[in-house]
């Protein structure tokens, strides 16, 4: 019959402690605005019960992608797979305690990931002796990078000139500052474009641009873009340019 979870713990000798046989230590969550460095780590720590043979563990890393969405659990390596000590005769003396240290790089975000950790302790003929389950804490991991975006484009006259002012509001919605950056206002009349420099822009943080062009002409508008040369690593790249619409 399997052991119940409140019975793994071993007594230590002339200590009169008890240390747990299934057990989790230094887990780490380390957050970035690069994916490759988003990581989440622990060591695993297995001690045998009596008669053990042989000692497995399967992590799994369960993620969540936000508010109310469904946990599930990710396959990548040796995920989600019983994997055993190299050392197969591990776990058959009292004193045979097998760490494992298991990390996961590269996680996406924003997302809430955690490991799920099941030990089996197993005797002879595979028989299962023990089972045991242990989860992490969470790692929270938020999208880091800024995302720049156009949103709106004003067109308007210039006060007693011919000319016509364009202005841009420009939006940092990401979770960090981006900068520096250009942005490029480009006619489509054939006329010369011009271009700005933003030292800064704070993360949820916006500002305007205003550049002084031809008549807007609804056949051929000009078109805003912020950070043409992609200077800055964005979240959304999809939004950062648009269109002028030409007042009737």
């Amino acid at each position: 019959m399997a052991l119940g979870v409140g019975a793994l713990l071993l007594p230590v000798a002339g200590l009169g402690t008890e240390v747990p046989r299934a057990d989790l230590r230094d887990f780490s969550c380390q957050r970035a605005m690069d994916p490759a460095n988003r990581s989440i780590a622990a060591d695993v720590v297995m001690r045998p019960v009596s008669l053990t043979q042989h000692m497995a563990v399967r992590v799994d890393l369960l993620v969540s992608r936000g508010p109310g969405a469904a946990v599930k659990s990710l396959r990548a390596g040796d995920l989600g797979q019983w994997i055993h000590p190299e050392n197969p005769t591990l776990g058959q003396l009292p004193g045979d305690v097998w760490t494992l240290q298991k990390s996961v790089l590269a996680l996406r975000a924003p997302a809430t990931y955690r490991l799920r950790v099941r030990f089996r302790w197993e005797g002879a003929n595979q028989a299962i002796l023990a089972t045991a389950t242990r989860y992490s804490p969470r790692c929270v991991e938020p999208e880091l990078r800024p995302d720049l975006a156009v949103r709106s484009i004003t067109v308007a006259s210039a006060p007693g000139h011919s000319d016509t002012l364009y202005t841009a509001r420009i939006v940092n919605a990401g979770n960090s500052a981006a900068g520096p950056f250009d942005v490029l206002f480009a006619p489509r009349d054939g006329s010369a474009g011009a271009t700005q420099t933003v030292s800064s822009l704070g993360a949820h943080s916006w500002l305007t641009a205003t550049f002084t062009g031809s008549a807007c002409n609804a056949s051929a508008p000009p078109t805003i873009t912020a950070d043409p040369a992609g200077q800055v690593d964005d979240l959304n790249r999809a939004n950062n340019a648009l269109t002028a619409t030409c007042p009737s």
